[in-house]
């Protein structure tokens, strides 16, 4: 019915097949990842943050002395301390969720939600514990940990999220990845003005201390995971 040709088509059929299941690598079939360079990539992102809270800091500092702000000089080290902390927590969370375990932007976003707290936690230690060293005692929170928490969840979890879609997009420009960290900045420092006025009248020094830490920090986080992704890349290209 179906002539000789029948039986020597089948094979044919699959043989054009082949190369195309082949051609696709699904993640389970995907090489695994030197772990040494897992752990280069995390050590790096961990440094940077180091260098971000830091820079942030002397950022707040020279702000507040230009606006003719007081600056406690027994309290930077605790100040110094807290952001340091704060820095490296938060970015090693959403770095690690964006370019170590280059998870979906939902798992991505979650990691950074679920840490931004923790990394709020760390902070408050870091204060204490520096406080106690040098036996200094520090300034009371303007907003209650709670409420700073929640908002750092919020904000970090969207970043993450963000990051992680303009990752798996292929999107290589350092400018998208900053300016997406610098635009839900400013979101969320209007908001944490805006806290912050509603509990009364606040120093131009203190609004520009503000709008540095909620501003500039999450477009630099933002540059951190940039660097990681960009690592990744080239570590598996």
């Amino acid at each position: 019915m179906y002539g000789g040709a029948g039986p020597a088509a089948m094979p044919a059929v699959a043989r054009d097949r082949r190369p195309r299941m082949i051609g696709r690598m699904t993640p389970a079939s995907a090489p695994a990842e030197d772990p040494k360079a897992v752990l280069h990539r995390i050590a790096a992102i961990a440094a940077l943050g180091v260098a971000l809270g830091f820079g942030i800091q002397i950022l707040v500092v020279a702000a507040k002395l230009l606006l003719g702000g007081y600056v406690a000089r027994p309290l930077l080290p605790l100040d110094l301390a807290s952001g340091v902390a704060w820095s490296v927590v938060v970015c090693l969370a959403t770095g690690i969720g964006v370019s170590v375990l280059r998870a979906a932007p939902t798992v991505s976003g979650l990691i950074a939600a679920l840490f931004a707290p923790l990394a709020v936690a760390a902070s408050k230690a870091a204060n204490q514990m520096m406080s106690a060293a040098i036996g200094v005692i520090g300034r009371e929170a303007a907003v209650s940990l709670v409420t700073l928490a929640g908002l750092k969840a919020l904000e970090y979890g969207l970043l993450g999220f963000l990051l992680a879609r303009l990752a798996r997009s292929g999107e290589t420009r350092f400018a998208r990845f900053a300016g997406t960290g610098l635009g839900l900045g400013i979101v969320f420092a209007g908001v944490a003005l805006w806290i912050r006025l509603a509990a009364g009248t606040v120093p131009a020094a203190e609004i520009a201390a503000t709008a540095i830490n909620e501003v500039i920090f999450p477009a630099g986080c933002a540059a951190v995971v940039y660097v990681g992704r960009m690592m990744a890349r080239a570590g598996s290209g």
